[in-house]
């Protein structure tokens, strides 16, 4: 069930990290701890990561039961081997060490731990070592592991590391692509699948259970540039993609996602339950997809959006329809066009926004539907990603470049009057959040929490008002 929309947020926290790099991601853990270490005042324990430059850290919120404000705690903070790394995503998935057989090494029990960081310094209290490669675990198989989301995180060097927070340790790094690595996400369904997104023109799927690349999607039909953002359909049979290339693609995993399918693209979903079959030191053939079920590289020609796409930042599902951001000041919501039945729907219920070509019979379907979008001033600057948190996606908010965040409620009401647009007429505008004036990269939400993230090493949370 979706939680009630605040009906805006506070400041309760602000932080600023130990170095001088931009924040580029923030993410937050699935699991949700419980804090008891005193026997008397128990809370929940919500996590959350963020990478910038060759750090990585990893934060508390604690929410106490006499509803008092958040509070936030650095944890752990790591720092990679290689000075010249610069990490640009970050999300928990998969599953690391039991937390019942690592002696305070929870992370709701032990202290800050400080793994590497800048030369020369020392942060009082905290224990300070490097993680290479000559201290990754040598597990292989993470199948029968039932601890906390393990952290992967990845970048400039196109290499994805994977971290056990309990053991404190690299437990494998995935090697594939060819350049750097701008998105990472875990499927909704399946938390041992994860997608990657790079600068080589490339997505692969990983399954993390044995650390194997399960497909690539790359080639004749698939992205001609840096691809920049991804996002699952909350079904997990499906994913989006944008890229330099001006273009948002949507893809296939499952037999079952769109009626009409070639007969190669069922061989995802075949690699995809191998991996989960095989044996430690199988050989496995890696699937590769070339072509997805839907392309478009203009949202903007319909009434009442005017533009190209530009290379799109970031994209999200929401529901069956598409967020879309890029260096223009606006988000944009829109519905691929993939089945006639899609056509009939909207022309129904948004007639103002049906394109007259409804037929599509391209080989790769391209059409879209406008349906409305989010203005924000100041909001032309590059790879700036805004957060609306899946499944129910009821919120939206997005920084700029001057330490905003502007929050709306995405949808409308649906017990609002019938001859009202179910999208709304107005901005549909929550609040307006104040940072520190520089550029915030990225907001996340979960629960109760906003985040957001900027060019000045700053962390800042905000609480939901009821």
């Amino acid at each position: 069930m979706a939680a009630a929309i605040p009906s805006g947020y506070r400041l309760c926290a602000s932080t600023n990290e130990d170095h001088d790099h931009p924040i580029y991601c923030v993410a937050f853990s699935p699991a949700v701890h419980q804090n008891d270490d005193d026997g008397s005042n128990k809370s929940a324990l919500q996590c959350f990561s963020t990478c910038a430059g060759q750090y990585i850290h990893i934060y508390e919120v604690h929410t106490a039961d006499n509803k008092q404000e958040k509070s936030l705690m650095v944890r752990q903070v790591y720092c990679d081997v290689d000075d010249e790394e610069e990490f640009y995503t970050c999300a928990f998935g998969g599953r690391g060490i039991t937390e019942g057989k690592a002696n305070n090494a929870t992370i709701n029990q032990s202290k800050a731990i400080y793994i590497g960081g800048n030369k020369g310094k020392q942060s009082k209290g905290t224990k300070r070592q490097r993680v290479n490669d000559d201290h990754c675990s040598t597990i292989h198989n993470l199948s029968l592991r039932q601890g906390p989301p393990l952290l992967c995180v990845a970048g400039k060097r196109g290499m994805i590391k994977v971290i056990d927070t309990v053991l404190q340790s690299l437990v494998m790094a995935l090697l594939g692509h060819g350049d750097s690595v701008n998105d990472l996400k875990f499927n909704p369904t399946n938390k041992d699948l994860l997608l990657s997104g790079s600068k080589d023109h490339s997505i692969r799927l990983w399954n993390l259970q044995h650390g194997q690349m399960i497909a690539i999607f790359a080639g004749h039909d698939a992205h001609r540039g840096e691809v920049l953002s991804l996002s699952w359909h909350y079904s997990g049979e499906k994913f989006a993609s944008s890229a330099f290339d001006n273009t948002i693609k949507l893809w296939n995993v499952s037999d079952n996602s769109i009626a009409e399918q070639s007969e190669k693209e069922g061989s995802i979903q075949a690699a995809i339950c191998r991996s989960f079959e095989m044996d430690h030191g199988d050989k496995f053939t890696t699937a590769i997809e070339q072509t997805p079920y839907f392309s478009t590289d203009s949202i903007h020609e319909l009434p009442g959006c005017v533009g190209t796409i530009n290379a799109a930042y970031c994209v999200q599902f929401v529901g069956d329809l598409i967020l879309s951001k890029s260096v223009q000041n606006v988000v944009v919501l829109w519905k691929p066009v993939v089945t006639n039945e899609d056509f009939a729907t909207f022309n129904t219920i948004y007639p103002n926004y049906i394109n007259e070509n409804r037929k599509n019979n391209d080989r790769i379907k391209s059409k879209v539907i406008f349906l409305r979008d989010f203005t924000v001033d100041n909001c032309d600057n590059w790879f700036i990603r805004f957060g609306s948190p899946s499944p129910y996606n009821e919120i939206l908010a997005l920084g700029n470049h001057e330490g905003e965040v502007k929050v709306w409620e995405l949808m409308g009401n649906e017990d609002d009057d019938e001859d009202q647009d179910y999208f709304g007429d107005n901005d549909g505008i929550l609040c307006k959040l104040k940072t520190g004036g520089s550029t915030v990269r990225m907001v996340a939400i979960a629960g109760k929490c906003l985040v957001a993230v900027c060019d000045d090493s700053s962390v800042w949370m905000f609480e939901a008002i009821e």
